[in-house]
């Protein structure tokens, strides 16, 4: 028998995350698509009252994710609706959401030193007792 995967956390928002999730969503399975918080505010950012704080740039990455999802041609989803069976987030913000998910699957881009350094974040989230 196998196990029942309910939920997915993809590590990564890039051309392989955003298509995982994507085909995550085609089967059903709800995802947590999760990326880097942006390296700091644009001009256009604070000109629009736009702050480090806020969910809109902090989670700017995996939102341009989804939306790469929803504007793919060909179309990556079977149906439009199954959007919403993606959820976005950051690193920083969101990580430990992935302690709840059956599956973690990671699509950073390939650098070993990001890759470490996202694992060494993982570790020190999940220790026993913390």
């Amino acid at each position: 028998m196998f196990p029942k995967i309910r939920r997915v956390a993809v590590l990564g928002a890039g051309v392989m995350g955003s298509g995982i999730a994507a085909h995550l969503a085609n089967a059903g399975i709800p995802s947590l698509m999760l990326d880097i918080v942006p390296p700091g505010l644009s001009g256009e950012d604070r000109k629009k009252g736009i702050t480090e704080k806020a969910p809109l740039f902090r989670n700017r990455f995996a939102a341009r994710g989804l939306e790469s999802i929803r504007k793919s041609r060909p179309a990556l989803l079977y149906s439009q609706k199954d959007i919403g069976l993606i959820a976005v987030g950051n690193f920083e913000d969101d990580l430990a959401k992935a302690a709840a998910c059956d599956w973690i699957i990671e699509a950073v881009t390939e650098n070993l030193a990001i890759k470490r350094a996202l694992y060494d974040r993982i570790e020190a989230a999940w220790k026993p007792g913390t």
